[in-house]
């Protein structure tokens, strides 16, 4: 019964790899696609992660740094782990942050771990060596922030990535669930910050964030062929559900029409701070699904007739 089960998954692979070899735009599978969804979720929660650190540090919220590291060393760094699923590959992947992006970002958060938790040992933090460990730590949550979008920057087979734009994107993505996280905090009765301005600093982002889509979505569209694709499967495509319930409707639309409640009503109280944080946790999530998951190969020389050239869809 397993061989039968076992055939019939390669057999499906097969299939599936054959399609894509003759289509024109070949979906990219690797990073979203069975063990490759996880490269998303370590994303998510390493940006998130590193949001939170850099805004508890603002505030000086002890509680927000736990669950900041929480997310970075814990959450995000086993799903990095598993998403290799080798540990000979983790070593040689540390061997190359001269090279890779990824190693860079095994680096940055192997530095921040260490840094963080000397840090927050009570006779090392009111030590010489506390504020140099705080700046570390602090430099090591921004080169977090950034990795991210130059991983798939650095992916030259798949135009709609290769933009200034996608690290920018990341970089505010993470900032916004890092306030987001800290909302949720408030919300549950953990104080130690100005929730009011933390509030209005993240709307500000989230309008900002869905300002950035728009300018990603339209450059996509003026790059024309593979990145043009990438751009209708998203706004009219195989996933525009999850672009617009997940992205737009939930990510941006509801956080935004229930921060106006918020400041309408006070009486609505804590439940709203959460439900805000939520749906732009959700959105964060998403927004990374959605872009690993648009992304199409340029055409293969030859492919029904392409040259060299990526083309303009037809």
């Amino acid at each position: 019964m397993e061989l039968t089960k076992g055939i019939d998954l390669r057999n499906d692979s097969l299939d599936l790899g054959r399609e894509d070899l003759a289509s024109v735009y070949r979906p990219q599978r690797e990073w979203i696609e069975g063990r490759g969804m996880l490269i998303v979720v370590a994303h998510f929660f390493s940006g998130i992660g590193a949001g939170a650190w850099l805004w508890s540090t603002l505030y000086d919220f002890d509680p927000g740094r736990w669950l900041a590291f929480a997310c970075v060393v814990g959450l995000s760094g086993i799903a990095h782990l598993a998403f290799l699923g080798r540990w000979d590959r983790f070593w040689r992947m540390m061997r190359r942050p001269h090279q890779s992006w990824i190693s860079r970002g095994f680096w940055s958060i192997g530095v921040f771990a260490l840094a963080a938790m000397m840090g927050a040992v009570p006779a090392i933090a009111a030590s010489a060596a506390g504020p140099a460990l705080a700046l570390v730590s602090l430099v090591a949550a921004c080169a977090i922030l950034a990795y991210e979008g130059f991983v798939y920057t650095a992916s030259r087979a798949i135009p709609f990535w290769r933009t200034r734009l996608l690290p920018v994107l990341y970089i505010a993505y993470g900032l916004r669930g890092g306030a987001a996280l800290l909302l949720i905090a408030a919300a549950l009765g953990v104080h130690g910050f100005d929730v009011a301005t933390l509030e209005a600093i993240k709307l500000w982002v989230i309008l900002s964030t869905a300002v950035l889509i728009l300018l990603y979505l339209v450059a996509g569209n003026r790059a024309g062929g593979a990145a043009r694709k990438s751009v209708g499967e998203l706004v009219a495509g195989r996933i525009s559900r999850a672009f617009y319930g997940g992205t737009l409707v939930v990510g941006i639309a509801i956080p935004i029409a229930l921060a106006w409640m918020r400041e309408t009503s006070g009486s609505l109280g804590p439940w709203l701070l959460a439900a805000i944080g939520v749906s732009s946790l959700i959105g964060d999530f998403y927004v990374k699904y959605c872009i690993v998951k648009a992304g199409v190969y340029t055409p293969l020389v030859g492919a029904r007739g392409v040259g060299n050239r990526d083309p303009m869809p037809g």
